[in-house]
């Protein structure tokens, strides 16, 4: 796909794409990202589309993604709410739990696990994103993660 059929599709259907992601995601910022990103992917990947079967193939391109995002925020909230303790007037405050939380990630993860962590939860990578960063296949990264989120509960847990 030339950068000249990109743009006529930009132009023809960004606006419903947009809409649809606003439905989805509630967030502009978000939503616009996500229209990006499937259009991103488009002309990295040089897909060519045929014009009747555009319209649905970009809306269903934006839906996954919407998807993809919503999936995100959900798995980053099921990290926080079993990786954190509820407060109390004894608990630690944020910077104290997060700077503890990165000691530990820092000091006590190997390597790779570590870089797989961090690629995943504190850059907002996806697992495929995560693999291709450091040359793994995606099993490998959910065996790291699942084993760091292990290591990590069983520390916080110890600790409280």
């Amino acid at each position: 796909m030339t950068k000249s059929e990109l743009e006529i599709l930009f132009k023809t259907h960004y606006s419903a794409m947009f809409h649809l992601a606003m439905s989805l995601l509630y967030d502009s910022d978000e939503s616009k990202d996500v229209v990006s990103d499937v259009f991103t992917t488009l002309l990295e990947r040089g897909l060519a589309i045929k014009s009747d079967k555009a319209r649905g193939f970009l809306l269903t391109c934006v839906r996954n993604g919407c998807v993809n995002v919503i999936r995100h925020k959900r798995l980053r909230e099921r990290f926080v709410s079993l990786h954190v303790p509820e407060y109390s007037a004894d608990a630690p405050d944020d910077s104290v739990m997060l700077g503890e939380l990165r000691e530990y990630i820092d000091h006590q993860l190997p390597p790779l696990t570590r870089r797989i962590f961090t690629l995943r939860y504190l850059q907002d990578m996806t697992c495929q994103q995560v693999a291709e960063a450091v040359g793994v296949s995606r099993v490998t990264v959910h065996h790291h993660l699942s084993q760091s989120l292990e290591k990590i509960n069983a520390y916080f847990n110890y600790k409280s």
